[in-house]
């Protein structure tokens, strides 16, 4: 009980943070968050706020600086990349048990309409879709679940 506590309490300090990880699990809250079906709740545009102030602030291992930044920016890319190819993928053996039938998530006429609305917007509106919140984790998902290329 007393790890659990103490974990608690140093959920808010940086050194801590750091010290274990933390900006590692910022790379796994991006992957969830953009490709993951339940990672809408995510707190991704806070929480990358967040993990720029700390790598602004954090030693560095690498001997410039701006290494580090480059460094973080990078793999936290790779991870938002993987998770739209994750959630792309998903959708794409996920839609025939979606077609199948309307569940409360998912209505063959909602994908009907995706499916139209892909086919006439195309790419932009994936691009648009990556800086609406709730929205960016579903858009990869339908995107293969219609098959759209």
């Amino acid at each position: 009980m007393q790890t659990i506590i103490e974990l608690f309490n140093n959920l808010t300090n940086p050194e801590w943070i750091m010290r274990y990880g933390g900006l590692y699990i910022v790379v796994l809250i991006v992957f969830i968050e953009t490709g993951l079906f339940f990672g809408f709740f995510l707190p991704g545009d806070s929480l990358l706020f967040i993990a720029g102030m700390i790598i602004a602030n954090t030693l560095s291992p690498f001997a410039l600086p701006v290494a580090n930044l480059v460094y973080w920016v990078t793999l936290i890319s790779v991870a938002g990349i993987l998770g739209n190819f994750t959630g792309y993928w998903f959708g794409k053996k996920s839609d025939r048990l979606l077609f199948r039938k309307d569940n409360w998530l998912f209505k063959k006429k909602y994908l009907v309409q995706a499916k139209a609305f892909y086919d006439k917007k195309g790419g932009g509106a994936i691009m648009l879709a990556r800086f609406l919140p709730i929205i960016r984790t579903f858009a990869p998902i339908v995107a293969g679940m219609v098959k759209m290329n």
